[in-house]
């Protein structure tokens, strides 16, 4: 293996009914892929700039920056 890759196991229980339903919802997809979609997205979702916008009922608009 190339030494610029990490490696980073992930353990299911077969005998806990959470982690069976998962591994029955990855059958057939690529697990990598994926995971690394799933984190790319947290990512976005953490870095975006404005994370809530209300209007009032006075008309102003309230801006919520960060998490």
């Amino acid at each position: 293996m190339s030494k610029n890759k990490k490696v980073k196991p992930v353990s299911f229980n077969k005998t806990k009914e959470k982690d069976v339903k998962m591994l029955r919802h990855l059958e057939g997809m690529n697990f990598g892929g994926y995971v690394k979609d799933l984190i790319w997205a947290d990512i976005q979702k953490k870095e975006s700039a404005l994370k809530i916008a209300q209007k009032s009922e006075k008309g102003g608009i309230k801006i919520v920056v960060g998490r």
